[in-house]
């Protein structure tokens, strides 16, 4: 863990005592690459463990270089790999020089409030303001995170998605579908990740070159728009 990094930990304890159970505290250390990512975890709920990958919004923000702008950004959507739905935070920690180098991430579970919400919301006209789900335009982020165990994992999901959960694996699919896949892994960052271009060749069946092939198509595509 890089020195500064090592630093957070304590906050995470900190917040995770003030949170309680409910509320999962990530600390990302960025500095070695986005494949192994996670280095602290404080009230794990999510599933993911010290090792686990970033997230697909921690490579866009990497990405986007969205840290220059703000020093952190509150309450986006994010879902668990058991489909908890779940309100977000982020922190960036920066070097002396402003590089991204690592993130403190608060998951707050909202499944019970959200039974709750359905269960009263035709008699509770203001269940939303007690539940606090009503965020304010400034402060409610239109983003979707969603967490893996592993870089391979992004693939499955994201070839689930697009075949309506009829295939999970590239070798599966055809042509212009395996495009499409290539397409959404690069809008969320994951060929920033280390061997990217293996793990999807592996995942797809095919060479290298070829896959590497696809990826320069997208970026031609995503250039000339």
């Amino acid at each position: 863990m890089h020195p500064k990094i090592e630093k957070y930990v304590v906050i995470v304890d900190f917040i995770g005592a003030i949170m309680g159970s409910k509320t999962e505290i990530v600390l990302h250390d960025l500095t070695k690459g986005f494949e192994h990512s996670v280095v602290y975890i404080k009230n794990n709920f999510s599933g993911r463990q010290i090792g686990s990958p970033a997230t697909d919004f921690v490579l866009d923000v990497y990405k986007n270089k969205t840290y220059l702008e703000k020093d952190f950004i509150v309450n986006y959507q994010t879902k668990t790999l058991s489909d908890k739905l779940c309100y977000s935070s982020s922190f960036f920690i920066k070097d002396e020089h402003q590089n991204l180098i690592g993130m403190v991430c608060t998951n707050t579970d909202q499944s019970d409030n959200l039974e709750m919400k359905e269960l009263f919301e035709t008699g509770l006209s203001k269940i939303n303001q007690v539940l606090n789900l009503q965020f304010s335009n400034d402060s409610r982020q239109d983003i979707v995170e969603n967490f893996y165990l592993s870089p391979e994992q992004m693939i499955e999901k994201i070839i689930f998605q697009i075949t309506d959960g009829k295939y999970r694996h590239g070798h599966e699919l055809k042509r212009k579908q395996k495009i499409e896949v290539v397409r959404q892994l690069y809008q969320k960052g994951f060929f920033d990740f280390k061997e990217s271009i293996v793990k999807v060749a592996l995942d797809f069946q095919m060479s290298e070159i070829s896959i590497y092939k696809y990826l320069q198509a997208v970026k031609s595509e995503s250039e000339a728009s």
